[in-house]
């Protein structure tokens, strides 16, 4: 329990501090291209495939995201953590539902 919840403490720190740092190396890859919250889901870095639960570190954003398994997540924080258990098989689409 405590593991898990240093996790979702670090990723929702990375989530709201990131799209305001300038990325230093590689193309930006923001999570949607448009809308309200964007972020760049650091994928390849971070891996959550060890975790079962479903978890929204955004509960207060409601903007539908398409992921590349043609869900519709209700934010790009959900799709982020989805991307992050999938070890980055499962990434953005498209904004909107799918």
């Amino acid at each position: 329990m405590v593991k898990c919840l240093l996790v979702l403490c670090s990723l929702l720190g990375f989530i709201m501090v990131h799209p305001v740092i300038p990325s230093v190396s590689g193309p930006r890859e923001w999570w949607p291209p448009h809308g309200t919250i964007r972020i760049k889901c650091p994928y390849k870095t971070v891996n959550l495939s060890w975790l079962r639960g479903t978890i929204d570190p955004c509960p207060w954003t409601k903007q539908p995201i398409c992921g590349t398994n043609s869900v519709t997540y209700d934010n790009p924080c959900i799709l982020c953590i989805e991307s992050l258990k999938s070890r980055g098989r499962i990434k953005f689409r498209h904004d909107g539902k799918c």
